[in-house]
């Protein structure tokens, strides 16, 4: 049997696609958002979610750390509940799970180029323990140990201190690398279709926000990441145009033409459009009737609901206006 065949086979998935049915009727839909924009308290927003699957989660929080550790505690379960046991092919769970652990090796080598304990900075969300992640190199998974020795032999210096300021790129290069390598094994248009959104969409983020400060096209080329269908040395031509001819040509490619140019050249309106962009993708593989994509949609659905929660409960604590967290939230909640 191809994989082709492994990845539609409807009997594989059929026990995971209907509990995903079952599980999409308790997804927050909008108006529980515009409940919780209005309640402005975390006492009357957390009674809303009383209801849901985050209420024993959030039962004692009191404070943005809280709440954070709280969801991300129910991301967590949905990981190891529901992802590991939805029969999905190992590339499909890696797929989630990886980029955590590149996320790790991010706030592992930062802490260590600042000077600063990594404790409190990892994620519970990859393949490993986040403890793995505060010891030795030869504990790390072998692709997360590569990569660093890689970053290491590129950025240290001769006493081997890195340069706080290029880690971010230099490991977000190692994590496209890898996961555009496990959206490929894993037989699924979706993933891959997804992974290749992720790569442009980022390097739109990286161009516009680095164009319009000025920042030197030599300074971000190396901040670009491969995998996307839009070709780095497309973006570094484009760079080098006037501010609005580079960004409304950026506008006319394929994965961008749901993008006004205004809102483009807008990084916070940008953010908002792009996550839009991407939760449309997900809504439309969400109702494919086979194969692992609703299973996939429905676990990128809830990670975005997750964001959701903390962009307006954390938004609540911290005072900010509402309309602003409105427009932040409204295209993907």
């Amino acid at each position: 049997m191809t994989r082709l065949r492994v990845i539609a086979d409807p009997k594989r998935y059929g026990f995971a696609v209907g509990r995903v049915r079952v599980l999409e009727t308790n997804l927050l839909g909008p108006m529980t958002f515009e409940r919780l924009l209005d309640a402005r308290d975390f006492d009357r927003q957390r009674r809303i979610l009383a209801d849901t699957v985050y209420a024993g989660y959030l039962e004692g929080a009191s404070t943005p750390d809280d709440v954070e550790q709280a969801l991300d505690a129910s991301l967590v379960d949905l990981y190891e509940d529901f992802l590991e046991h939805a029969n999905l092919p190992g590339p499909i769970v890696a797929y989630f799970r990886v980029r955590h652990d590149f996320e790790n090796l991010k706030a592992r080598l930062k802490a260590e180029a600042l000077g600063i304990p990594v404790d409190g900075l990892l994620t519970p969300l990859g393949s490993v323990s986040p403890e793995v992640f505060a010891g030795p190199a030869d504990r790390l998974p072998s692709g997360v140990r590569e990569a660093e020795t890689r970053i290491r032999t590129a950025l240290a210096d001769e006493d081997g201190n890195l340069p706080p300021d290029e880690v971010e790129a230099a490991v977000d290069r190692e994590m496209f690398t890898s996961l555009s390598a496990i959206a490929h094994q894993s037989g699924s248009r979706f993933v891959r279709h997804l992974m290749s959104l992720e790569a442009d969409l980022g390097n739109v983020r990286a161009f516009v926000r680095s164009r319009i400060r000025g920042v030197p096209v030599a300074d971000v080329e190396p901040a670009l990441v491969s995998g996307g269908t839009i070709r780095t040395s497309t973006f570094v031509t484009l760079y080098r145009l006037p501010v609005e001819e580079g960004i409304a040509r950026i506008a006319a490619l394929p994965p961008l033409r749901r993008i006004e140019p205004e809102v483009l050249a807008d990084p916070a309106r940008l953010d908002v459009a792009i996550d839009a962009l991407v939760a449309r993708e997900v809504r439309i593989h969400r109702v494919t009737s086979i194969g692992p994509d609703p299973v996939v949609g429905y676990v990128l659905a809830r990670r975005a609901e997750v964001t959701a929660l903390k962009t307006v409960i954390i938004g609540t604590f911290s005072r900010v206006p509402v309309e602003r967290l409105r427009e932040r939230v409204r295209e993907v909640a």
